[in-house]
């Protein structure tokens, strides 16, 4: 079915527009970079009937558009539940399975349609990976399985349940895909150890990036004002150690209500963390603020005084994508994170970011930032490298090669 220069690849993603996720972005940006670098990107996703939440204002070029075709999809929670709520081994391998099926379906109409060449499907959704699988093998095409993140019962002890039957399924996607992408060195070298049967070119890394953004000048306020935008968890992501480094500066008398806000951004709603605020007795310290959408929350970043991301020891292998747009802020950057993870390496590249994990650590890395003892952010040029641009140029040169006929010349 290949032809010499066939550029034809089905991007096989459940989340896209006008889906509101942090998942959205690597597939849609893939799709729209490689359009504009002359591939043809078609692109089988889920129905929008689907989503829980919206993003009404991320932008898709009617180029783009046209590419985008939806297959019938369900949750399978919300068809099969009582009293609201239903048995978790109907979820596996995710909630969303009886999109394989419709899936599978115009998937091969588009691969027969458009002379596919190559077909691309991306983690955290298995069911996308296992309608790619279904795909390529029925079609004999190239397949890159791109997990992002290792999949959560290889690093996450809450997700042991069923760990059997997903390792079953990673271990087919793995054993067929002809290669497996990470967003992180440290996760592709953890699959390779997992998979030492498999040649180990066959795991690569392709990180996360920013999306180059018109956005309003820098600026600064009056009031010292430390951003956190994204999501929390309370395993993973536990923001009770920034509170008691901010309760050592507040009793050091460096920091108060009047000259220091900690911002968290979309990451809970109002008084989940009262009890936590009283007892570390930095309430009036803190705010919690409601979502909004991806371009405000970008502009936010430029407004702030410093960014900060927070990344505990359980996700050693992640690097999160809002460390991409926190860089192309040029704000400083708050790492909270133990030394030697995927998101350390990556924050030791970036001379305007602070990286702790104790509390006094903490406390001094906050101090620093407030009294302007951080160097300057990247040139202009080192930042682009890490652009979502630069990312698809990488995955254009991967496909490439996947498709160039046997002992010719890639070409992208």
């Amino acid at each position: 079915m290949n032809t010499p220069h066939n550029k034809n690849v089905l991007l096989i993603a459940f989340e896209t527009p006008p889906a509101r996720s942090a998942g959205v972005q690597r597939p849609f940006r893939f799709a729209e970079y490689l359009l504009e670098m002359g591939w043809n990107p078609i692109i089988l996703t889920a129905s929008d009937d689907v989503y829980d939440r919206f993003d009404r204002e991320l932008p898709v070029a009617p180029e783009l558009a046209a590419r985008i075709h939806r297959a019938k999809a369900w949750n399978i929670n919300k068809l099969v539940s009582v009293r609201g709520r239903s048995p978790d081994v109907l979820a596996l391998p995710d909630r969303y399975w009886p999109w394989y099926f419709s899936a599978t379906r115009l998937g091969a109409t588009l691969v027969r349609e458009h002379d596919i060449g190559c077909i691309w499907s991306t983690y955290p959704i298995m069911t996308a990976h296992l309608v790619a699988r279904r795909l390529a093998g029925r079609f004999q095409l190239p397949w890159i399985a791109d997990f992002r993140d290792p999949m959560q019962c290889h690093y996450n002890p809450h997700y042991r349940n069923f760990n059997a039957v997903m390792c079953h399924l990673e271990r087919k996607v793995i054993a067929s895909a002809t290669k497996v992408c990470t967003t992180s060195v440290e996760a592709a070298q953890l699959y390779r150890a997992l998979y030492p049967a498999q040649p180990a070119d066959k795991f690569c890394t392709i990180e996360n990036g920013f999306v180059p953004a018109a956005l309003p000048p820098s600026s600064s306020p009056e009031r010292f004002t430390l951003l956190y935008s994204g999501a929390l968890y309370g395993n993973g992501r536990d923001i009770n150690r920034i509170f008691r480094a901010l309760r050592l500066l507040k009793d050091r008398r460096l920091i108060n209500a009047g000259n220091f806000l900690l911002r968290f951004r979309g990451s809970a709603k109002a008084g989940r963390f009262d009890p936590e605020l009283a007892a570390h007795g930095v309430a009036d310290l803190v705010e919690f603020a409601p979502p909004v959408p991806f371009q405000q929350a970008l502009a936010e970043m430029q407004g702030c005084s410093a960014n900060m991301l927070i990344q505990d020891e359980i996700f050693r292998y992640q690097i999160p994508g809002k460390l991409y747009d926190y860089i192309q802020s040029g704000k400083p950057i708050l790492a909270v994170t133990p030394a030697g993870s995927a998101t350390a390496r990556v924050c030791s590249r970036l001379p305007h970011c602070q990286r702790a994990w104790d509390d006094e650590e903490l406390a001094r890395a906050i101090a620093d930032i407030m009294e302007a003892r951080v160097p300057a952010s990247l040139p202009p040029q080192a930042v682009e490298e890490f652009s979502r641009r630069a990312r698809a140029t990488a995955l254009a040169g991967l496909i490439a090669d996947l498709v160039a006929p046997a002992g010719k010349p890639a070409y992208c």
